[in-house]
């Protein structure tokens, strides 16, 4: 029987290494220098991470997300997308096992409403921070808005994806 992806990113060893370099890179993303005018795109990361660790808090323990980062990293739209939604969904398998009473597709839809919340969450309150600070126009405004388009195309990529995993395992 084939593994799908999906499969091969919850195995234990995959998961810790996963967990392991998602943590590494939202503590250097933590220790990152926020300096509103020139990176708000790092307080908008830092505040849905923020909200993702309060949700997942209940499920998987104080801290699950850890120290958030360093300065240096890339914070361009697609760049914060990708890291937030790969952090998000990689506690995808921790959550399923805790809630194995649950169908897949139950845990599944679950999960995305959790995770999903947590960002919204996140990035009003970044929002209204960074429009009080008078800085919410422009570039400004437009990485946000892109930041967060992509989350829900790569939100809506990762549930397709499990979901064709559900199947192909159900079929094979």
């Amino acid at each position: 029987m084939a593994i799908s992806p999906l499969n091969q990113a919850t195995t234990p060893t995959a998961a810790v290494a996963r967990l392991r370099n998602n943590a590494d890179i939202i503590k250097h993303t933590a220790e990152a220098d926020i300096s509103v005018g020139q990176k708000p795109l790092v307080l908008l990361y830092k505040s849905a991470i923020e909200k993702l660790n309060e949700h997942l808090e209940a499920e998987l323990g104080a801290d699950a997300i850890g120290e958030a980062a360093k300065s240096g990293m890339d914070f361009s739209p697609e760049a914060v997308a990708e890291r937030i939604v790969s952090f998000a969904t990689g506690f995808f398998g921790t959550y399923a096992e805790r809630h194995d009473d649950m169908g897949r597709n139950e845990q599944l839809d679950s999960f995305m409403q959790l995770i999903g919340g947590a960002i919204e969450q996140g990035f009003e309150e970044a929002r209204e921070i960074l429009d009080g600070l008078g800085v919410f126009q422009g570039q400004v405004a437009d990485n946000a808005n892109r930041t967060y388009e992509l989350i829900q195309q790569k939100l809506a990529a990762f549930a397709e994806q499990a979901r064709a995993g559900f199947e192909q395992e159900d079929a094979g």
